[in-house]
């Protein structure tokens, strides 16, 4: 007995030294990569015509209604996938996808795990894992659960430090797990007046200074900032999101939100 058990942990201690060693066989180490994106020049306030005349053709478009205004989210493909959100016709919202969470189409019942998502949500949404497998690849612990419906293809939800960073059809390991794409510095002959992708939290500040509501947090091992800026004196208020330092998000908040958060209280 004391032999068999003895075989048994040996033959478990390999199987994880091997799931350590061969960590470079499953996925690429952690990189942050700087590219180019035309979505780099796009302002906030833009026509719908100019933001097609920068981004090209949309890979989906949805029209839908909000706080009685006509809104309509147009998605790009390209070096780094794209979100624009319009409002009466207007630019009012831009999100580069540089994760990319989604690793291969989903099936319909993994949209539920989004990202960031603790992992008790995600048992509460989804039930029970059928499998989880654990991994150590260049000294981080990840978590693979996989879920199995009928007449579906298996979804494997990726968690680290418990929180969702990535979903994928089938049961594979993506090879760019940890890969994170930031916009490099958007083109111009002198500086501009505008926020814009790609852009740094100093010429944010340099733009509106000092920000007026921030929240830190950590994805994916990256350093985030969900930040809040008043735009001069006239009342509105710009959002941006910075990965690595790195605006990726830029959002028109409008007057002030009826929040008090917002309002100092």
């Amino acid at each position: 007995m004391k032999r068999t058990f003895a075989t048994i942990a040996a033959a478990a201690a390999i199987g994880l030294s091997i799931t350590a060693s061969h960590a470079s066989d499953i996925t690429s180490p952690p990189t942050v990569d700087r590219v180019p994106t035309p979505a780099r020049q796009l302002d906030l306030g833009m026509t719908v015509d100019e933001v097609l005349r920068i981004m090209g053709e949309p890979t989906r478009t949805t029209a839908f209604g909000m706080d009685g205004r006509a809104h309509c989210k147009i998605e790009f493909a390209g070096a780094v996938p794209t979100k624009i959100i319009l409002a009466d016709g207007k630019l009012s919202s831009v999100k580069l996808d540089v994760f990319r969470p989604d690793k291969t189409d989903l099936p319909a019942f993994g949209r539920a795990a989004w990202p960031g998502l603790a992992e008790s949500a995600v048992r509460h949404m989804l039930g029970v894992p059928t499998e989880i497998r654990h991994y150590n690849l260049f000294g981080i612990n990840v978590d693979q659960w996989i879920f199995v419906r009928d007449g579906q293809a298996d979804l494997s939800v990726f968690l680290r430090s418990g929180r969702v960073i990535a979903r994928g059809s089938g049961r594979e390991v993506p090879g760019d797990l940890f890969r994170v794409e930031l916009p490099s510095p958007p083109k111009g002959e002198g500086p501009t007046l505008a926020p814009r992708l790609g852009m740094t939290t100093n010429d944010i500040e340099a733009l509106y200074g000092a920000l007026h509501y921030r929240v830190d947090y950590v994805f994916n091992g990256q350093p985030s900032l969900h930040a809040v800026y008043k735009v001069g004196e006239k009342g509105t208020f710009t959002a941006a999101t910075f990965v690595d330092g790195v605006v990726t998000e830029l959002e028109d908040l409008g007057t002030v939100p009826n929040d008090p958060v917002f309002q100092g209280r």
